[in-house]
């Protein structure tokens, strides 16, 4: 084998894994940047939430372009996913209506993760090409971070904070069950 076609083979094999990586950065420094609460600071955090949505659906993308697709691949993303689209945006909620924290908050929100973990687990061992059982995490996260953005940007001055943390609570909720749902979702593809 030459030179350039190990390099080819080697950096084939690390793009995706580096973007999936980038997906997963982004959902931490978003968790990072959500724990000073102020309005600027939570737009910048639902920004970069929304961010790793493009980057999780770009890795895919790469790695299929470049026949590099794998189990290993398959089982990182959705770690991966878990921090960026199930762990962020429950802390981006929290700390947007700090004040108006309850155990239902805490139980919503581990309803929320657990689901994601459960549908990333049923996605995992899924053997199907078509299709996909339940609401993607990243769907689920995405929306829950575009909610906070948009609350963020044009509510925040005018509603109480127990509204937003009720509303994302029943969002939450419906978006958990959603996941675990056996609804069948057409597999978008680039």
């Amino acid at each position: 084998m030459s030179k350039s076609k190990f390099n080819e083979r080697y950096l084939s094999n690390i793009l995706p894994n580096a973007i999936t990586f980038a997906n997963m950065a982004l959902g931490v420094i978003a968790m990072y940047i959500s724990m000073d609460t102020s309005s600027n600071n939570i737009k910048i955090a639902s920004v970069l939430i929304l961010i790793a949505g493009a980057a999780d659906k770009l890795d895919g993308f790469v790695a299929r372009k470049l026949g590099s697709t794998s189990d290993f691949g398959k089982e990182l993303d959705s770690l991966c996913d878990l921090v960026s689209f199930g762990v962020a945006p429950v802390l981006l909620w929290w700390n947007m209506s700090i004040a108006s924290s309850s155990v239902a908050t805490a139980l919503a929100s581990l309803f929320f993760i657990g689901a994601g973990a459960y549908r990333l687990a049923r996605f995992n061992i899924s053997s199907s090409k078509g299709d996909t059982v339940g609401l993607p995490i990243t769907v689920a996260g995405m929306v829950i971070a575009g909610k906070c953005l948009l609350d963020a940007t044009f509510r925040l001055n005018v509603v109480y904070s127990a509204v937003f943390n009720m509303e994302n609570l029943i969002l939450a909720v419906l978006l958990s069950v959603m996941m675990v749902s056996n609804v069948k979702i057409k597999m978008p593809y680039l």
